[in-house]
């Protein structure tokens, strides 16, 4: 049974949920594509029949589901009915403390096609399985500027995720005193809205794609917000940061990139901010021994294979080298928050 806390499976189990990976992922994405989790919420327990009835399919492939889900853990039987169990009341209802579907869409329309490609993307050391993605440049997210539905998943999801890991980072960090802040690379806005929202003086700019910041912009409908969040479009790589900002957001951008490409960017941002200014780098990271976390290792392969050829999940101390190697003189940095992630403060 999966608890509030742990799930307990057999060796044997353990490693059938790795070599049936695909097909552990596809029970649980079907579940949600016939909304199954809430039907079974809303009734307190179906059995197959009236499963089969719920979701408008024939009772054989009704079971199948039902089976699969119950060997996962994610579905309890209490006499005939199969009710949900607290993981998937936690984490899979749209109601729960920790919805997940934005991140099942997206591991189904983008990432995983592009994972039988790893072992050929670590011969080649670049994104092989970008190859499964319409559309110019040499990035995903280049490539998703080309097709807008795949956009919006991506975005969606790096929304929802912002926005969880957010209210965390900014109880370790107060703006008060900082008049503009430069969010890079700041996707659909979600961090700059909420930073907009907390401090009523700040400025907040958001810098990436002019596709992902015409995103940004249509989702402020505050007046007072549409005045002080501003975008500009451009290439992280190529163009000038926008002037006139004292702190640098520089957040999710470090486990896309090399080192020493994220030493480059850093060196950007240290030339853009004014004496006293400050560069926040906050990211998903792995421990220092490189063992874990598991979230770390999972997602790990998507950088190299898809989305840029070249990133993984670091430490701490490395953002941290990284961020002095840049040239800032003195950095805070905060390890082991919560959602596996670090913060690293770097002082001009």
């Amino acid at each position: 049974m999966a608890t509030s806390g742990s799930v307990t499976i057999t060796e044997a189990d353990y490693l059938r949920i790795i070599i049936h990976g695909t097909t552990a992922f596809e029970l649980l994405r079907t579940g949600l594509e016939f909304d199954l989790f809430e039907k079974l919420e809303a009734e307190g327990g179906l059995t197959v029949e009236q499963t089969a009835a719920a979701i408008g399919v024939e009772p054989q492939p009704a079971r199948i589901l039902l089976l699969g889900l119950a060997s996962l853990k994610l579905l309890d039987k209490q006499g005939d009915k199969y009710v949900n169990t607290p993981i998937i009341r936690r984490k899979v209802l749209r109601s729960g403390e920790r919805f997940l579907g934005p991140l099942i869409d997206i591991q189904a329309k983008i990432i995983n096609a592009s994972l039988v490609d790893f072992a050929e993307s670590m011969r080649q050391n670049t994104n092989v399985g970008l190859r499964h993605i319409e559309g110019p440049g040499t990035t995903l997210y280049e490539r998703l500027t080309a097709t807008p539905d795949l956009q919006h998943v991506f975005y969606d999801n790096m929304g929802d995720a912002s926005e969880k890991a957010f209210s965390q980072f900014l109880s370790h960090y107060d703006f008060t005193g900082i008049r503009h802040v430069i969010d890079i690379g700041g996707g659909d806005g979600t961090n700059s809205i909420e930073l907009a929202s907390r401090y009523p003086e700040l400025e907040v700019t958001v810098f990436d794609q002019e596709t992902v910041t015409e995103l940004a912009a249509e989702r402020i409908e505050d007046p007072d917000l549409r005045k002080r969040v501003h975008f500009h479009a451009g290439d992280l790589f190529r163009d000038s940061l926008p002037e006139g900002a004292d702190a640098i957001l520089f957040f999710h951008i470090f486990e896309i990139w090399s080192l020493e490409r994220n030493t480059e960017l850093l060196r950007k941002c240290y030339d853009a901010l004014p004496e006293g200014g400050v560069v926040l780098v906050y990211n998903f990271t792995c421990n220092d021994e490189s063992t874990g976390p598991m979230s770390a290792g999972l997602v790990s392969p998507y950088f190299l294979t898809l989305a840029s050829g070249e990133g993984m999940t670091y430490s701490a101390e490395e953002m941290e080298r990284s961020v002095l190697d840049a040239g800032f003189s003195r950095v805070d940095r905060y390890s082991n928050l919560g959602f596996s992630h670090a913060l690293v403060v770097g002082h001009k």
